[in-house]
């Protein structure tokens, strides 16, 4: 029976895939729900999507579709879906956003009764077929589509359309801290530049985005920024581990010279003694 089970989720995994894989899936999906009847429902009751809330708009852009909403209306309705006592976006983020900063009080929406699963992969493919598409959003989704449902990275790729070292970079940028995270999706900070940076750690992370901001750093020279820092930080853990080993309480590091400092001149005399009979006569108690 449980052989049985896990066939049909294969089956129903493969169909998934080939269906979503597709490259004109979305423009299909809203052009069977436009034969759908589509109702207005109060923005009030509307909320963005759980899965991509970290996935924000920066000021400038949700004024930009605020204003092209006031201009051209909503051309098509929203596929929105129930969620308790109120609706979840799957498709038209961008025209929720911009209905709301117009101002409107409803907007036309088609409802649709899918599992968490499918919704997300409805907007992964909506996503991945935008000309600016962001790219927090799809790590955001594969990120979900990982812990929750098990995908592979090779399978997101064949999804996404990506290669899968591009998928494995995206999924990097969610461990940058939150603040850069929301840097990188409203724009301010290029998926180049978060790229670089990422393997770094947090405060070395900070000060990294503060001299690419001070000094308008590409990404090229963002790439060597980080080689510097995380040298740095090995020679700092190095520094570390060897005061820990010759009982030096200070050890500076210059261009041609390296100077030890010890708490007692006995001390100095115990490091003296290391250098010339090759074994540590001190012992850390």
């Amino acid at each position: 029976m449980a052989r049985k089970k896990a066939a049909v989720s294969a089956n129903n995994l493969s169909d998934l895939i080939k269906k979503f894989a597709r490259n004109d899936v979305i423009a299909e999906l809203e052009k069977e729900y436009q034969t759908h009847n589509s109702r207005d429902i109060p923005l009030s009751q509307i909320d963005d999507s759980p899965f991509i809330k970290k996935a924000i708009f920066s000021p400038e852009r949700i004024e930009e579709l605020g204003k092209s909403v006031k201009e051209k209306g909503i051309f098509s309705p929203l596929v929105v879906r129930p969620a308790g006592s109120h609706y979840e976006v799957i498709l038209g983020r961008k025209r929720y956003f911009g209905a709301k900063k117009a101002g409107l009080e409803t907007v036309p929406c088609v409802i649709c009764q899918v599992s968490d699963e499918e919704t997300l992969l409805m907007i992964l493919a909506d996503s991945r077929d935008q000309r600016d598409s962001n790219i927090v959003e799809m790590a955001l989704l594969y990120d979900e589509l990982i812990r929750r449902f098990h995908y592979r990275q090779k399978t997101l790729a064949n999804l996404s359309h990506q290669s899968r070292s591009q998928v494995t970079n995206s999924l990097r940028l969610l461990t940058l801290p939150d603040s850069i995270i929301r840097e990188v999706s409203k724009g301010r900070l290029s998926y180049g530049h978060a790229r670089a940076i990422a393997p770094l750690s947090e405060e070395e992370i900070y000060e990294a985005v503060r001299l690419i901001h001070k000094n308008h750093l590409s990404v090229r020279e963002t790439e060597f920024l980080a080689k510097t820092l995380g040298s740095k930080a090995q020679k700092d853990n190095l520094l570390e581990q060897l005061e820990e080993v010759t009982g030096a309480i200070k050890i500076s590091v210059g261009r041609k010279s390296c100077y030890f400092g010890f708490p007692s001149e006995e001390e100095k005399e115990k490091f003296i003694q290391f250098l010339f009979t090759k074994e540590p006569p001190f012992s850390k108690k």
